[in-house]
């Protein structure tokens, strides 16, 4: 791989297991120790993201009714709480009747605890349930 390239690519069996295997020259280029690893499910992407820690955190709201000010609000939230990095975000997504907003980011950036983080997240206008918890970690 030459410095110019802007990606990499290999095709690599799928197997059942806790496990993913990359070649030497993937690994070397990510340069971080740990993954996070995301089922994008509405697309079927997997997508893969360095990470220094195996501690990430993933955030949803439920959001019960949608006003023009949540995005307002939950900037305000994530600048209080000092997180600035999002792994992944899906956005805000409908489904049904129901919209929803789901990240996941590291949570080393916090100047707040998770727990106060929870509190004010609940505070935003139309949010009926935050489900805000470490991710998984595979062995």
């Amino acid at each position: 791989m030459s410095k110019t390239d802007m990606t990499q690519a290999r095709v690599m069996k799928i197997t059942k297991g806790n496990a993913i295997t990359l070649p030497a020259d993937f690994v070397d280029g990510i340069g971080q120790p740990y993954g996070l690893a995301i089922l994008v499910v509405k697309d079927k992407n997997v997508k893969v993201y360095p990470v220094t820690s195996e501690k990430v955190m993933y955030l949803k709201l439920e959001i019960q009714k949608l006003s023009k000010s949540f995005l307002e609000e939950l900037t305000s939230v994530f600048e209080k709480s000092g997180l600035q990095d999002i792994l992944f975000t899906s956005g805000i997504c409908q489904a049904a009747n129901q919209c929803y907003y789901e990240c996941y980011f590291t949570p080393g950036q916090l100047k707040m605890a998770v727990a106060d983080l929870d509190r004010h997240l609940k505070a935003i206008s139309g949010v009926q349930r935050v489900l805000l918890h470490e991710v998984p970690v595979s062995k």
